[in-house]
């Protein structure tokens, strides 16, 4: 009794590599790195929001989150003076190639917290409450993502 061996042959294993390799070599020309930096620097923003937030809370002061151009913003306290951000500059500067878009319900391009850490969309006393929900839109070439803050609450939301 003669039982044939189950198997691949080698033209069958060297013809699947070759479909693998075109399939990885488009992927990775077509995969964008700057779909992750976007990510990242949208989730580096809503982490700068509750550090100002936060600090609000602590301090019974109010401080806001100020886009001051289409790539930077500053963290300022209720003197307007810059404060020193977690990355250890008074001004954050976005990653190369991400831009603000529009803040939507922001007409200062800022937003205040006050000690209970409820948002403000003025550096008014006692100013003018976040109506609906904020969004600070971050752009890389065709690639776009959100920072949302939630009125009342001011609970800061990033993909």
């Amino acid at each position: 009794m003669h039982r044939k061996a189950a198997g691949f042959t080698l033209i069958e294993l060297i013809i699947v590599i070759i479909i693998m390799s075109i399939l990885a070599t488009k992927a990775y020309f077509n995969w964008s790195s700057a779909t992750i930096n976007l990510a990242s620097q949208a989730n580096q923003i809503a982490a700068d929001l509750r550090y100002a937030q936060t600090l609000s809370m602590t301090t019974g002061q109010r401080y806001r989150f100020v886009k001051m151009s289409s790539t930077t913003y500053q963290i300022l306290n209720s003197a307007g003076t810059a404060i020193q951000l977690t990355s250890g500059g008074t001004t954050a500067t976005l990653s190369s190639g991400i831009t603000f878009g529009t803040l939507t319900n922001l007409p200062n391009n800022l937003v205040a917290f006050d000690g209970k850490g409820v948002p403000y969309t003025d550096t008014g006393s006692p100013g003018t409450a976040l109506a609906s929900t904020a969004v600070i839109n971050l752009s890389a070439g065709s690639n776009t993502t959100t920072v949302s803050i939630v009125p009342e609450t001011g609970r800061v939301t990033a993909p």
